[in-house]
Parts: structure tokens; C-alpha cells; sequence
């Protein structure tokens, strides 16, 4: 090689060498780690040098790593000061490697947040400001010892969806810390905090049992926050209970709904990691209870809603449960189960009654926080706010999914304390209890709010008249006309309103049933307008046998059920006007004979239709004169009634009258209905003329029309007011309603 070219090679590899200086110097510009950048993590424990115990721990965790490099966590760091107090706490000398694992893997949670980010909840839709009080954090359990419902042991897993179990889901736990932002949004303050917490001091930087020291310290990985507390991840609700002997008897309903899945996913991965070859089954809480005790995911319904929301659950003692067990029981002990402990009977109740069983439980259960202030606000799964005080607590739990609080009293759950309680509880009323729940009576008369009064169908009753329960048809479980068994079932619920419970006993008055119509009592005897229709004396009222009281009212056992009447309302006007000194005589007379009203066939009134509800004001015989007199009815040339015009003048006369005295309602001397009702009467425009009902009392019952005048109803032993009808009421009144047209 020449002299020339060796001179020229040396120049182009030297150009060579300091353009890539040069590019390499732009590149680690640019690309490389900025020298302002904050030390990761670890590093940054390391320097402080109050963090060695931590720092051990994150050695034997194997986190070492992790909080070294990339990425993004929340780290609350422990000073060393707060390891000598665990340390002591727990008469330990040094933390082992599961303790270590468990203390890091707590203390990390996903993302880097300072304190004014953490109160956010990050949804689907974006931050939701101030309702965040949690984070998911690195650990979980895994595969644990446990027995199957045959008593088997077997290698578990803990559900981690409410009646499912995700293997790609890894059930992590959450961490608890209480900031402004959510206390204010919450409406909790300090007593709410310490009522978990007793020993801490509330600062507004509480992380479970730890006070945040020093916060925001921003990392290259994340964002550390340093607290005087070491944190061990809690047990779940089912962890706990299942440790506590105090709540055997729970537990062992709870255990009703357990069922376990063998997972293949979760199995492979537990052989691998520990070269055995068992296999591993999921627990799995039955999806009718409100949530799975062992799911540390919350409701799932967005992928962060454990960030502002928890389970609560009202833990009875065995103690609590086996008092309760006697209103559980109490319908079934004597005839159905066998003798023996209330557990062994609640078992067998299970077996014949699982819906018992399960709104017990459910009733137990909350799917948001109930802090101590908000007992009294707050509703179950079963949309009912507790019965329960602090009071009654004798342990108190912040867990890793939900509140726990241990209670002396049982949940007195509407399903059982109310008048549908009674029908619910005793297997004497079967197909009446699955009849009103099937066709959605069930709801309002187990509100404790609402008051009603029921009279129970029994099962016999039921079969004589043609009902039964069959669930071989899931769709259509009752079986038999369920047009006459709604009606049926509507006369025996009678709502109350603001009234308290009828003295049944040495009272008598009328009621309203929930369909509109009415039924009376007096003196500890039912009648209805079905019941009155019967030939016999003695069947026309109905003895009662006896009276439960109930949160919300009362259920009143009769001998037999309160029918409703097929007949037409002209039937019992007639049943009351044939002879002459009827009291409905000259107004059954008039309209039997009016042709354009009445079909003598039938015995239908002309806008009188099957379905509706009416009220019949049917002035006396001598009232009925005076409008004769008066030129509103016709007359005989001796000024008596001519009960039979030709006349078309005459016959509409006659119409009008009858009309007017009918109305679009129901009325009865209750006390409850007031107000302008639309009668028959019609004017030419269409225009239906009003009656007022203007006072009504269980004694008085006055009405007014359109002309001001005021007439009363009769309401005297011997007078026919009430008289019940096909969903119409009849009431004899003093004098007669004028119109204006």
C-alpha cells in the first residue's frame, strides 16, 4: 500500500470515528437517563438510611429488582423505627421471608400517586374526584389448605369474581388510607376512622393504622410515602370468620353456598411452581348471596371500583343466631324437623327452605362501607337499612374487602318481621307465599314503612279452590286461573296508610283491600262481599281465629277466605227492593223498569262495567218521593212514582237520576276518600257531572253535588250503607242528589 493511500485511509477512519463521538453524544442527549432525574425507588430508601429493616425486606421479597428500575408504583415505606415496634409487637427477632414478602407486597400499589391524585377514583369514564379511599395493591393469596363440602382436604383458591372465579385474575388485596377529599365526600370524620383504628392517631393521613410522616416524595419509578407503621395485609371477610369459633353458626350457613370448581389454569401453575400434583378448586360463594365473602374485587362493574367501594357485613354471634333460630324455626321445629341443636335444625330448614336461609344471610349483607354514623342510612342486598345499633357490636373489623361487625342480635329481617313474614315463615301458607311472590305482591308488604293487614290463604283452601305450586314449571309455578287468584289474593292484603291496626276484636268497621275493594270486620268476624252473598246466616261472616302482630301491621287468621262476590251490582240493590218497605225499593224500581239502563236479562247497568270501581247513593223511599214531587222523577196522576214511563222525556228523566247517584269510585266510611268523582251523567258535550264526597269518617260520610246542596249517608245499625258489591260499594243516603241538566 502506497505512502498516499495509508495517509488517506488514516483521515477518513479518524473523520469516521469522531462523527459517530458525535452521533453517540446527540443519542445519550437525547435518549439517555437526564441527571435531574429523581433515584428509583430503592435507592432513594437506601440513601435516607432510616429504611434498612425495610430494605431487608425488599431483598428477601425479591422486589429488589422492581423498585430498582422502570415503572410506576406507590410505595408506603416504613421507617426503621416502625419495625422495632412490629418487631416487638409480635415477639419477633427478625421477619422471615413469607412475613417480608407480605409486608413489601402490601405496601406496593400500582402507579404512582401523590397524596392529592390518591383520593381520585380512576373510571372508565376518568377520574371521578374525592370518592377514592383504596388501591389495589401487589399482593395476594395464593393456593391455601382447606376441605371441600365432604369434609375432604383439598388445595383452594379464593373466588375473585362474586360467583366466579377468573384464573387470569390474581384477587389482589387493597390498601385503605383516609384523606380529606374522601372523608368530606363520604361524610365521615374521625370518630368513623377511630371506631377501626383506636390506637392511631386521626391526622388526615391515615393509611389503615399508620400515619403518613412524609409525603410526595417522587421517585424515577413512582412515588414513596413514608409511615410509622409497618402494614400487614388483613384477612378477607371469609378469612376471618372462618378463624373465629364466635361465628361457627354463621359460618356453617355460609357454607350452605360454597361450592368448589377444580381450575385447570390455577392447577398447572401451582404443580409448576411447587412440583406437586394436586390439583387446586376455586371457592365459589353462590351468586344469589349479595357478594362472595372471600372476592377481593369488589362489584367489578368497572376495572378500579374497589378504589371507592367495599363490602360491609353484620356478623352475628352463635349466640345472636341461635336466638334468632327460634323465628326461623318456629313453624317448623314442632311438626318437620327432627329433634336436635339449632344448627342441625337450621341444616334441615335449609334443605326444605333454602330461600329462609338465604334472606337471613343476605340480610347480613352490604355491598358498600356502613361506617359507625351511617348505620341508619345505608340499605342491605335486600334494600333495607339495618335494625342494628352500634350497641349491639362486640367486634369491629377493617378487612381487606369490607367491614366486618360482629353483633349480639341477629338481623330482623323484613322477609321475616313483617305481615309478609308470617305468611313466608309458616309452610301452612306455601302456595299463598310463592303466589305473591311469582305475581309481585311481595315487595310492598314487607316494606316495615308501609303498613298493611293480611289474612293469610292456607295451602288446603287454596287446593279446594283449584291452586297449587308446582316449580317442575319453572315459568308458570302456580298453577290455576290466576285471573280469580289475583283477585283473591288482592282482597286478603288490606293497606293502611298512616291508620293504625283495626281492633278486630270489639270493633267493626270497613276496609279497603289493595284491588279496591272492601271488606268488614266487627266484633271478631270478616265478611265480604262474597261472603254476604251466601244463603245461610252463619256463612256470611267469617270468625276470626287469631291476631299476629308485625312490624308493619298485623296478619288476621280467619276460618275461611274472604270471596268476592260474581254477581252483578244490580243484585244487591234488588236484594234490598223488592218488597215495599226495602229500603232500596223505589230506586230498584225505577231501575229495573228503565229499558235504556237496565237488562233485566243480565241484570248489567248500562256504564256500569266489569273491571271498574263504583259507589250507589240510593236516597231513601221517602227521598225518592220528594224528587217526584219535585218534577226530577215521573209521577202518577196521585203523585205516587210512576215506576214505569213510556214517555222518552220520562224514561230519561229516569236515567239521569240513576246516573247521578252512581259514581267512578269506590267509597266507603272509612275515613279515607274525599274529593270530586265523576258520575254517569254525561251532558251533551261528553262532560261528566261531579259529586263531592266532602267529609268522610268511620261516623260520617257526607256528600255534595252540583248544585251545593249537601245529602248524608246513613250510617246507622239499621241503615244499608256498605253494602258490599261487585267491586261497588252501596250506600243508602237521606235525600237526593240534584244535576243541572
Amino acid at each position: 500500500m502506497s505512502k498516499i493511500l495509508q495517509q488517506s485511509l488514516f483521515v477518513l477512519l479518524t473523520f469516521v470515528i469522531v462523527l459517530s463521538s458525535c452521533r453517540k453524544k446527540e443519542f445519550d442527549e437525547f435518549y439517555g437517563r437526564p441527571e435531574t432525574l429523581a433515584d428509583p425507588i430503592y435507592q432513594q430508601l437506601q440513601a435516607k438510611g432510616n429504611f434498612t429493616k425495610f430494605l431487608e425486606c425488599i431483598d428477601k421479597s425479591g422486589y429488589k429488582e422492581t423498585l430498582s428500575a422502570a415503572g410506576s408504583w406507590t410505595v408506603f415505606a416504613p421507617t426503621d423505627e416502625a419495625f422495632a415496634v412490629y418487631l416487638k409487637e409480635n415477639n419477633l427477632t427478625e421477619v422471615s421471608v413469607d412475613q417480608a414478602s407480605a409486608i413489601v407486597r402490601y405496601s406496593m400499589t400500582y402507579d404512582g400517586e401523590k397524596i392529592e391524585r390518591l383520593s381520585d377514583n380512576l373510571t372508565a369514564r376518568g377520574f371521578v374526584k374525592n370518592s377514592g379511599f383504596r388501591r389495589r395493591t401487589v399482593f395476594y393469596d395464593f393456593v391455601y389448605d382447606g376441605t371441600d363440602n365432604d369434609g375432604r382436604s383439598i388445595k383452594v383458591i379464593a373466588a375473585n369474581r362474586n360467583g366466579s372465579y377468573l384464573s387470569t385474575d390474581f384477587n389482589n388485596k387493597n390498601l385503605p388510607y383516609f384523606l380529606p377529599p374522601f372523608m368530606t365526600f363520604a361524610g365521615i370524620g374521625a370518630t368513623d376512622y377511630n371506631y377501626f383504628f383506636p390506637g392511631t392517631e386521626y391526622t388526615g393521613k391515615n393509611v389503615g393504622p399508620a400515619k403518613i410522616t412524609e409525603q410526595d416524595i417522587v421517585a424515577e419509578n413512582g412515588v414513596i410515602h413514608i409511615i410509622d407503621r409497618v402494614l400487614t395485609p388483613p384477612q378477607s371477610i371469609d378469612q376471618y370468620i372462618t378463624t373465629k369459633t364466635q361465628y361457627s353458626a354463621f359460618k356453617s350457613l355460609l357454607d350452605k353456598y360454597v361450592s368448589y370448581s377444580i381450575n385447570t389454569d390455577i392447577s398447572h401453575r401451582y404443580q409448576v411452581l411447587t412440583g406437586k400434583s394436586d390439583n387446586v378448586y376455586a371457592k365459589i360463594y353462590s351468586g344469589v348471596l349479595g357478594f362472595s365473602p372471600n372476592n377481593e374485587n369488589y362489584l367489578k362493574l368497572d376495572a378500579n371500583d374497589a378504589q371507592a367501594g367495599m363490602y360491609t357485613i353484620f356478623a352475628p354471634t352463635d349466640a345472636a343466631v341461635e336466638a334468632y333460630s327460634k323465628v326461623l324455626l318456629k313453624y317448623y321445629a314442632k311438626n318437620r324437623l327432627q329433634p336436635g341443636n339449632y344448627k342441625a335444625q337450621l341444616s334441615e330448614l335449609y334443605a326444605l327452605r333454602p330461600d329462609i336461609i338465604r334472606d337471613f344471610v343476605n340480610s347480613h349483607f352490604y355491598t358498600v362501607p356502613v361506617w359507625p354514623g351511617k348505620f341508619s342510612t345505608v340499605n342491605s342486598v335486600l334494600g333495607e337499612v339495618t335494625k342494628l345499633s352500634p350497641s349491639n357490636v362486640v367486634d369491629k373489623q377493617f378487612l381487606s374487602n369490607g367491614l366486618l361487625y360482629g353483633v349480639s342480635t341477629a338481623q330482623n329481617a323484613n322477609s321475616f318481621s313483617t305481615v309478609y313474614g308470617k305468611v313466608n315463615l309458616d309452610p301452612t301458607f306455601y302456595i299463598m307465599k310463592q303466589a305473591l311472590d311469582v305475581l309481585g305482591y311481595t315487595i310492598p308488604i314487607k316494606t316495615a314503612s308501609l303498613k298493611y293487614v293480611i289474612v293469610p290463604i292456607p295451602d288446603a283452601t287454596l287446593v279446594s279452590l283449584g291452586f297449587s305450586y308446582d316449580p317442575f314449571f319453572p315459568t308458570a309455578p302456580i298453577r290455576g286461573d290466576l285471573t280469580i287468584l289475583r283477585r283473591l289474593l288482592q282482597t286478603h292484603i288490606i293497606p293502611l296508610g298512616d291508620r293504625a291496626v283495626p281492633n278486630f276484636t270489639t270493633a267493626a268497621g270497613i276496609l279497603e283491600t289493595s284491588n279496591g275493594e272492601y271488606i268488614k270486620y266487627n266484633r271478631g268476624v270478616l265478611s265480604s262481599a262474597g261472603t254476604e252473598d251466601l244463603a245461610a246466616t252463619s256463612d256470611k261472616t267469617i270468625p276470626i281465629d287469631s291476631i299476629t302482630t308485625a312490624v308493619n301491621g298485623a296478619d288476621v287468621y280467619a276460618t275461611r277466605v274472604l270471596a268476592y262476590t260474581a254477581l252483578p251490582v244490580s243484585k244487591h240493590i234488588e236484594k234490598y227492593g223488592t218488597a215495599t218497605t226495602d229500603p232500596y225499593y223505589s230506586f230498584f224500581q225505577f231501575l229495573k223498569n228503565n229499558v235504556t239502563l237496565y237488562n233485566a236479562t243480565t241484570g248489567a247497568i248500562q256504564g256500569v262495567s266489569d273491571g271498574s270501581f263504583y259507589s250507589v247513593f240510593i236516597p231513601t223511599n221517602a227521598a225518592i218521593q220528594a224528587a217526584v214531587t219535585a218534577g226530577l222523577l215521573p209521577k202518577l196522576a196521585n203523585g205516587l212514582p210512576n215506576y214505569a214511563p213510556t214517555d222518552a222525556l220520562d224514561i230519561s228523566k229516569v236515567s239521569k237520576f240513576i246516573q247521578y247517584h252512581i259514581i267512578k269510585n269506590s267509597v266507603a266510611s272509612d275515613g279515607q276518600k274525599t274529593g270530586t268523582f265523576e258520575s254517569l251523567l254525561k251532558d251533551e258535550s261528553g262532560d261528566a257531572a261531579k259529586v263531592t264526597v266532602a267529609t268522610n269518617t268511620t261516623t260520617s260520610l257526607i256528600l255534595r253535588d252540583v248544585t251545593n246542596a249537601t245529602v248524608n249517608v246513613l250510617l246507622g245499625a239499621n241503615d244499608r250503607s256498605n253494602v258490599l258489591s261487585n267491586r261497588t260499594v252501596i250506600h243508602q243516603i237521606n235525600s237526593y242528589l240534584k244535576y243541572q241538566f
